[in-house]
């Protein structure tokens, strides 16, 4: 999951609260919650499919309802493991792990079963993310081959070991089958109890391992996600839906590992099987992919409303072309802008590569030349001791020059630096733009033409004329170099 607050501002309260329902109950079942997560996701239109993290984020935070449901279900065994392993492993009444009790060497299956899913999330990170594994062929596909898995563990099993019985090879067997869960569609709860099958243990204390060694995995996940967009999330701009989302994760989920745990004592995994192998045909007999009737790829030319920008419409040389819409959060309101990326390819792809890295956020706009442009990007400004360095530097995505893209001809450029107006500051040599960027106010039509423009404000240029009317201090280079006495932060900036 890069959740991202477009994510939630678009997700209506019900919709976060059924989603938070079936991750909560398909998360223990072996059926895979990512599958249904996504199957519901795409029904309601809520993945952004030009940014596939955002989901998987969202997916990764109201994990957290799921996680509070085992923590509690189970407090009485994790205060046990916890207190036995900390006491035989910590203290001076350390012991060998051959003669540690029962408790302590549980702990130490749940941690060593959790090292595969770490290593393996971290180093293939950007694919677990990536939109690929939001195929829904890759969905259907897992839930059919781990389906076939789960019956065949069912047709081997002994069903004579419990979670006493657990070794360190069990441990790392289980570990690596939890790495099948990074496939969309296989099941974390699936994947681990079907290992724990072909380890000859009962069917109940399969699912009871696999609920106890899921805790690492969903609190490592979930924390990371959730600490990544926490400042990005208010009341306001996604909070309810998210903590509504959790919430029902949370209820759905503890009800959902009891009642697993009671069909299992007298009840086989034919039922899952069969319902997996169905899903899966279904889903590839229905194309899989919903039709989209505007892909994410495809440009729209696009002309900002005059009374937007108070200006006269695009006349008779005609329009840029809209390939990104990027959401700027300011302290003094939201700013929405056009990115023009046939124009000015190489500045866009910048410009979009340091926002993916949430480079921008925490930092202020330093700069204010009254009627004339406010500027932003220049990440020593997150420091406001740094004053005397603000304006001066900056960075692109790669770290590589930035080369100008400045063409008369093209139909941006055409357009001037009228209001509104997004253009990649420089300094006086060529090709040294960098982070920084400026929007123009109505005296920057007085500019000759020697920063690229690559977007306009198409929503919010009452915040740009806010932010261009507040009151200033002389900057590093003197009088017109405003800087705003008191701070206005960019709390973020998000592609749409």
């Amino acid at each position: 999951m890069r959740i991202e607050q477009t994510i939630f501002v678009s997700m209506p309260l019900l919709t976060a609260v059924i989603l938070g329902i079936i991750q909560g109950l398909s998360e223990f079942l072996p059926i895979s919650s990512t599958a249904h997560l996504t199957l519901a996701g795409s029904m309601f239109g809520v993945i952004d499919r030009a940014h596939p993290e955002r989901w998987t984020s969202f997916m990764a935070t109201i994990q957290l309802g799921t996680l509070a449901a085992v923590l509690i279900y189970f407090r009485s065994d994790i205060l046990r493991a916890v207190h036995a392993w900390t006491s035989e492993n910590l203290t001076a009444k350390r012991r060998s792990f051959a003669d540690q009790g029962a408790d302590s060497r549980l702990g130490w299956l749940v941690i060593i079963g959790t090292v595969p899913i770490v290593v393996v999330g971290l180093a293939f990170k950007d694919v677990i993310e990536g939109a690929v594994t939001k195929e829904l062929t890759v969905i259907a596909a897992a839930l059919i081959g781990m389906g076939l898995l789960l019956w065949l563990a069912e047709r081997r099993a002994s069903f004579t070991r419990s979670t006493s019985d657990l070794g360190v090879v069990d441990a790392v067997v289980i570990g690596l089958a939890q790495c099948l869960a990074l496939i969309p569609g296989s099941s974390r709860s699936g994947s681990t109890m079907m290992a724990a099958l072909f380890r000859g243990m009962t069917r109940e204390h399969a699912a009871r391992f696999s609920f106890l060694m899921s805790i690492p995995a969903i609190l490592a996940a979930g924390l990371l996600e959730f600490s990544h967009e926490l400042k990005h999330i208010s009341m306001s701009d996604g909070g309810l839906q998210l903590g509504a989302a959790t919430l029902a994760a949370f209820v759905s989920g503890y009800w959902s590992i009891d009642a697993l745990l009671k069909y299992l004592r007298t009840r086989t995994m034919a039922v899952f099987v069969i319902y997996r192998v169905a899903l899966g045909l279904v889903i590839l007999l229905a194309g899989c992919e919903p039709k989209n009737e505007t892909p994410a790829e495809t440009v729209r030319q696009i002309a900002p409303p005059a009374e937007k920008l108070s200006v006269p419409p695009i006349d008779s040389l005609g329009g840029a072309i809209a390939t990104d819409t990027v959401e700027i959060m300011t302290s003094k309101g939201p700013i929405q802008i056009e990115l023009y990326g046939n124009d000015a390819p190489k500045t866009v792809a910048n410009f979009v590569g340091l926002v993916e890295k949430k480079f921008y956020d925490g930092t202020l706009i330093h700069r204010v030349a009254r009627d004339f442009v406010i500027q932003m990007g220049d990440p020593t400004t997150r420091d406001r001791k740094a004053r005397s360095e603000w304006g001066r530097g900056g960075q692109t995505a790669t770290g590589e020059p930035l080369s100008d893209e400045l063409d008369e001809a093209l139909p941006s450029a055409r357009r001037g630096y009228r209001p509104g107006i997004v253009a990649m500051a420089r300094k006086s040599t060529p090709n040294s733009g960098t982070s920084q960027f400026f929007i123009c106010l109505e005296k920057a039509s007085a500019l000759p033409y020697q920063y690229t423009i690559f977007g306009s404000v198409i929503e919010g240029m009452e915040t740009v004329t806010k932010i261009g009317g507040v009151d200033v201090e002389p900057g590093p280079l003197g009088d017109t170099d405003g800087i705003p006495k008191s701070a206005i932060v960019v709390k973020s900036i998000r592609t749409r």
